[in-house]
């Protein structure tokens, strides 16, 4: 029986609480209430267990009294943001890619939020005619997650808390509980950015309560530096990052690197977790191993890891797109290039695992 006297550090926190560390430095950064530390040591804030697990109890956290696990699926939610400060690298294409291989092969419950407002992901997964019909049902996207605290004056409508129902569109669900929703984006969401002052933490707040329903929150992030890709942040345990292996795609890689250098200096969470750069789209073109030269030296520079799979190059990626389907599901793709999905997919589990 642990004794409410012990001495728990960042890991331990998280570990009891059943999250990543980057939740606990986001919830130590959002949220009053939670636990002063006992001591700020060099190695890190410590707790005694009994703070900790009164906090968790006043705020409906079930306490994880066992590490133990089977070791075959994610013991606890984690959420991925995926972004690059450019566009045009496949990050929508990869995010649908991953969660379909998450829900469909590794039978997870997989949450898909579209942030991007030219929401390629939502007509990836939903299909035009799913799109419009969430639309006409009269359900929310994104844009209604950013806008709900917005005072009637400035916005031109009543103020409403959102609920998940409102806007969370359901994509495919199995009968053994593994599925894939959505939270969709829109054109309109670049509203939302005229006004951006104290919305940065709602999606936070908002993934919050839904995290129990899902083992993984994948986050398509626009590629731009904006208030939508702080609001990602706050919300995710780690980054992922996929660049084309070309010389206009790798720029936005140096601007990835200030991006998250500036949200650790303003909200100093600890520091997010880059869970890794994936190349996509890749070919063995001379210009393709320039830029995978240039990346690995960025990558060598910050301490960050480089996939060792690749995304290769297939017409059947935007065919998928066209009819809601991942690589491994869309009609005469070749074996080839589901291999290299299926390498890169596995390797991502295995980095959100460890």
């Amino acid at each position: 029986m642990p004794s409410e006297d012990e001495l728990l550090g960042l890991s331990e926190v998280a570990e009891l609480l059943g999250v990543t560390r980057q939740t606990v430095a986001n919830w130590r950064g959002r949220r009053r209430d939670f636990p002063e530390p006992t001591a700020d040591l060099k190695s890190g804030p410590i707790w005694t267990r009994a703070r900790i697990v009164e906090w968790a109890a006043s705020n409906s956290i079930e306490i994880n009294e066992s590490s133990e696990t089977d070791g075959s699926a994610l013991t606890r939610s984690v959420v991925v943001s995926i972004v690059n400060m450019k566009g045009g690298v496949g990050k929508s294409t990869l995010t649908a890619n991953l969660g379909w291989f998450c829900a469909y092969k590794k039978d997870l419950r997989v949450l898909l939020v579209d942030l991007d407002p030219q929401f390629n992901l939502s007509q990836y997964v939903l299909g035009t005619d799913g799109y419009t019909a969430h639309l006409e049902d009269e359900k929310g996207t994104a844009l209604h997650l950013f806008e709900q605290l917005t005072p009637k004056a400035v916005s031109g409508k009543e103020r409403s808390q959102i609920e998940p129902k409102d806007i969370i569109a359901s994509v495919k669900a199995w009968t053994d509980g593994s599925r894939i929703d959505l939270v969709p984006s829109s054109l309109e969401l670049a509203w939302t950015l005229k006004n951006p002052h104290q919305k940065e933490h709602l999606l936070a707040h908002f993934l919050d309560e839904v995290r129990s329903s899902y083992d993984l929150i994948l986050i398509d992030c626009p590629p731009t530096e904006s208030m939508l890709t702080t609001a990602a942040y706050l919300a995710s345990d780690s980054v992922l990052v996929p660049v084309k292996p070309e010389f206009l795609s790798t720029i936005g890689l140096p601007l990835v690197v200030k991006s998250l250098e500036e949200f650790e200096r303003v909200y100093k969470t600890g520091g997010l977790q880059v869970l890794g750069i994936v190349f996509n789209a890749a070919s063995d073109k001379l210009e393709h191993d320039r830029s995978r030269t240039y990346v690995r030296k960025v990558a060598d520079e910050y301490g960050w890891y480089i996939f060792e799979n690749e995304v290769s190059y297939s017409d059947s990626y935007p065919k998928g797109s066209r009819i809601g389907s991942p690589i491994f599901l869309t009609s005469y793709a070749r074996t080839n290039k589901i291999a290299d999905f299926y390498g890169v997919a596995d390797e991502f589990m295995a980095r959100i695992e460890s």
